[in-house]
């Protein structure tokens, strides 16, 4: 497999060369966890994959509880299927907690200091079903717990990883987690690698070990034990030295081009780390395009062609391409401009 084919075989699987969802929440649950730190443009990484992309749609099923944003795999946030999101915490919250422990311990944050918290935290829940963080901020005051804004966060990703909290019924607030996630049967943890495993090659793949390992952030031994698991199910080869894998595709993939207007920390560049370079552009100082993950990308003919961002004014969204564009080129731009402008209103 070449890059071009690579490349071809990721859209695909990514739900970028075909609308192959008719829902947000199948969406979810194809890629098992989608980025979403910023939660305007996570909307959009939904809404672009969809047949008829709708922002409230979305937001709905965010704030019933179906989709649940909490932070679990790497420390960030990310959109999770209310189905998967038990597992995919009893997986992760160690090594995410792992990775919290700087800052906890600059901020202050202990265990005898959070379980203090969390009464006064939970006692609050005893009289409203969702709370912001700046009244969490205001509950521990009154209980002489005064604490900062970075503390207060670090509380909070605390209860999300112990399965307290997660997103309430509204942007920016937290509700209980027992009330809003139904109870699952439980997996072992090695059915849970596996699982994730499969996620993820299946939404991502080709796709390589230690791409994998650093989208799940699981260790490495972890991850070659979930590529292990999945045994001949998944195909590998190599080019330029690396090695990747997937599974194998039943259907034939449509052989046509993508043009897409990408929202920053999309699952099309994030998902990576090594195997991430093959679908930038070569001979490019990639910083100016923030490696593809940092700032909403154009993508043309396959290829990353230019940035995009929210704009004031009409037609509130600039774009920016790399090298002139051609008509056609201009003519996609113009289309996926009125379909953005549509989802936000």
């Amino acid at each position: 497999m070449n890059r071009r084919e690579i490349i071809q075989q990721r859209l695909f699987n990514q739900g970028l060369s075909a609308n192959r969802f008719e829902n947000p929440d199948e969406v979810v649950a194809h890629f098992g966890a989608v980025q979403a730190q910023d939660f305007s443009m996570a909307l959009w990484a939904l809404g672009l994959r969809i047949i008829n992309p709708g922002r409230s749609a979305i937001e709905n099923l965010i704030n019933s509880g179906e989709i649940i944003r909490t932070h679990v795999l790497r420390p960030t946030w990310h959109l999770v299927h209310q189905k998967d999101i038990r597992w995919m915490l009893e997986l992760s919250a160690p090594h995410v907690k792992r990775a919290t422990q700087y800052v906890d311990k600059k901020e202050g944050l202990t265990d005898e200091l959070f379980l203090k918290a969390w009464k006064l935290i939970e006692r609050k829940f005893g009289e409203v079903d969702d709370l912001t963080k700046e009244d969490i901020m205001i509950c521990l005051a009154q209980g002489n717990t005064t604490v900062g804004n970075l503390l207060a966060a670090q509380i909070i990703i605390r209860a999300e990883l112990e399965m307290l909290l997660c997103n309430g019924a509204k942007k920016g607030t937290y509700a209980l987690f027992e009330k809003r996630v139904p109870r699952t049967g439980q997996i072992s943890r090695s059915e849970a690698i596996t699982k994730l495993a499969q996620l993820y090659f299946k939404s991502r793949g080709p796709a390589t070990l230690k791409d994998f390992a650093w989208w799940s952030g699981l260790s490495m031994t972890d991850s070659k034990f979930g590529i292990a698991e999945l045994g001949k199910q998944l195909i590998h080869f190599k080019l330029s030295n690396l090695e990747y894998y997937h599974f194998e595709m039943k259907d034939s993939i449509p052989q046509k081009t993508t043009f897409a207007l990408l929202p920053c920390y999309d699952e099309y560049t994030v998902g990576y780390s090594e195997g991430r370079d093959i679908a930038l552009p070569s001979d490019f100082d990639n910083s100016k395009i923030g490696n593809g993950i940092f700032k909403p990308i154009i993508l043309s003919q396959n290829e990353i062609v230019g940035t995009w961002r929210k704009s004031k004014e009409k037609p509130f969204v600039e774009t920016h391409t790399f090298s002139d564009s051609t008509e056609s080129m201009e003519l996609n731009i113009n289309k996926y401009v009125e379909k953005v402008c549509k989802f936000y209103g």
